[in-house]
């Protein structure tokens, strides 16, 4: 799950940029989803990403870090995530990288990530202003692993989640595992990374080497399940959080903008437009997924918790509402034919948009064709 950025870089949904050859190869290679609808910022689209139910449901609505602002966060006593529910089932789970939507400073949510059904961790846990690990995600970054603070002078952060998670992978080669690959890129603030060290490039150049570091990443992940055998029995999906942030003037690439794609100083993040919810969805899987696959299927972030559970036969409980539905026949079948719901929803504090193949509906009463 990559963080902040969206469709207008990535070739393979259209982007003139070159910056994720591994990525695009992968789209290729598996099924690319045209329509996977997120909140437009990121702890509102996780918590419904990790739940499976609607914003308004969970309260989650609106963005809130609690480990920067205190006061709510996702409480394993009222939501279920797929990490628990696949746990249940058997599996062995793991999340490296970024969590946001628990306090894990405060005591009474340090232990959240085994709560909500993570058996390990190796993640950058946000803190509140003043403390060591504020904003401390890339160089030399604050690193919990399975409870411990550890050592990472010198080190970029994303390289110490991804060598955890290949760690991860190796060990757990012989039984099933989930993987929440959580990413911090290409989150601002724009920085360096180790294949692209100069301090005085643009914040565009230093995004772009963002970028294409983070698909490096992805790069090692997917080599690392050659390595092991599991390459054709494991599924992968490759998604974004919310539309590239404006931050900067990381910019839309003028082939998406005007001409083709309306006006090009449109809004990602925060905008419930469609640069700013419907982003990128890749399944690869070899063994299931024939190459070149593409759906129109009008999925949101909520179906994907319904779907890893339908995909391992694993229960939830009864008594919960779940608002996503599984797409795991899409993903068997490899066509949108069993696909049935007409249409799809996201909402960003009070503002909601509805969609169905033709028409997106704001509450506001606006209405596109």
């Amino acid at each position: 799950l990559l963080d902040n950025v969206g469709k207008d870089w990535l070739r393979c949904y259209g982007s003139q940029e070159n910056q994720t050859p591994n990525i695009d190869h992968l789209c290729y290679t598996g099924m690319k989803f045209r329509n996977f609808y997120l909140t437009p910022v990121c702890s509102t689209t996780r918590t419904m990403l990790l739940t499976g139910r609607y914003p308004f449901r969970t309260g989650w609505h609106t963005h809130h870090d609690s480990a920067i602002y205190g006061g709510g966060y996702l409480d394993w006593r009222k939501e279920v995530t797929f990490a628990r529910v696949l746990r249940d089932a058997g599996y062995r789970t793991c999340i490296s990288g970024k969590w946001q939507i628990n306090d894990l400073f405060d005591p009474a949510q340090a232990d959240a990530l085994t709560r909500h059904g993570f058996a390990e961790h190796c993640i950058w846990p946000e803190a509140k202003p003043g403390l060591p690990a504020h904003k401390k995600r890339y160089w030399d970054p604050y690193v919990i692993e399975n409870g411990k603070r550890i050592d990472t002078a010198g080190e970029f952060g994303p390289d110490v989640f991804t060598d955890f998670s290949i760690d991860f992978i190796k060990r757990n080669r012989d039984r099933p595992f989930l993987l929440y690959q959580s990413a911090i890129l290409t989150h601002i603030p724009v920085t360096t990374t180790p294949l692209t060290p100069d301090e005085n490039a643009s914040p565009r150049e230093k995004f772009a080497g963002m970028l294409r570091y983070a698909d490096h990443l992805i790069g090692r992940l997917v080599k690392t399940l050659d390595e092991t055998g599991l390459r054709d029995n494991t599924l992968v999906f490759i998604a974004t959080d919310n539309g590239t942030d404006t931050g900067t003037d990381q910019g839309m690439p003028q082939s998406l903008g005007g001409r083709r794609h309306g006006r090009v100083s449109e809004e990602g993040i925060y905008s419930l437009t469609e640069r700013g919810i419907n982003m990128p969805l890749i399944l690869i899987c070899p063994g299931w997924i024939a190459a070149g696959c593409q759906s129109d299927s009008l999925l949101f972030a909520a179906d994907i918790l319904p779907t890893l559970a339908d995909l391992a036969d694993a229960d939830f409980p009864a008594a919960l509402t779940i608002d996503g539905l599984s797409f795991a026949s899409v993903i068997r079948d490899n066509h949108d034919e069993s696909w049935r719901r007409p249409w799809t929803f996201t909402q960003y504090a009070d503002q909601r948009a509805v969609r169905d193949d033709r028409f997106k509906l704001y509450s506001s009463g606006r209405m596109l064709d």
